[in-house]
């Protein structure tokens, strides 16, 4: 088969009739075998060259399907973090064999690796609320900033809090009331 015939037909998959009038617009006469299933292909196409990971699709479906569980356990997960270059999932939760049966009975096709967690989402929720709640309430600092999550307030089962001003009293006036579930670190004031 003539090299351009080949070319189209492995980008054209299942485009036999374009090929076929390419094939006889240049003066080539070629036999067509039927076209193969289309593969699924992710919402963004995948480029030539691109950098990303093959199983990219798999990892962000097995990533939405984990959290709607997790959203229905919000007492035993936590977070969860796409790992590219590993190739897997990790889910942060507190241990549940619920929980766990239950991402066990998922089975996405990608590896999920399990990580304990010290608090869960709902437990973090709640601290955050709390904080919150006392923005503008302080004296000798200002909260500027409450965590809504990262992959460090996951393991450590804090709420990272920013503050301005009295750094020092902010740690110790938020460690009397919330004990070891905030982490307080100076933080930007909010422009504006």
């Amino acid at each position: 088969m003539p090299r351009s015939y080949l070319r189209i037909h492995a980008i054209a998959t299942g485009l036999v009739t374009a090929a076929l009038l390419l094939a006889t617009a240049c003066g080539r006469q070629a036999a067509v075998a039927p076209a193969a299933p289309a593969k699924q292909r992710s919402a963004a196409p995948s480029m030539p060259n691109s950098s990303g990971p093959p199983n990219q699709q798999k990892l962000h479906a097995a990533a939405d399907a984990i959290e709607r569980l997790g959203a229905s356990q919000p007492d035993s997960f936590t977070g969860l973090v796409i790992d590219n270059p590993g190739d897997r999932v990790i889910v942060y939760r507190k241990q549940h064999s619920a929980f766990d049966a239950a991402l066990a009975r998922l089975k996405m096709g990608v590896r999920i690796d399990k990580r304990d967690a010290p608090r869960s989402i709902s437990e973090l929720a709640a601290t955050r609320n709390h904080v919150t709640a006392l923005m503008g309430h302080t004296t000798g600092y200002t909260i500027v900033s409450v965590g809504d999550g990262s992959v460090a307030s996951y393991t450590a089962g804090v709420v990272e809090v920013g503050v301005t001003g009295d750094l020092a009293r902010a740690r110790k006036e938020l460690a009397a009331r919330f004990v070891d579930e905030v982490a307080v670190a100076a933080g930007k004031p909010v422009a504006g």
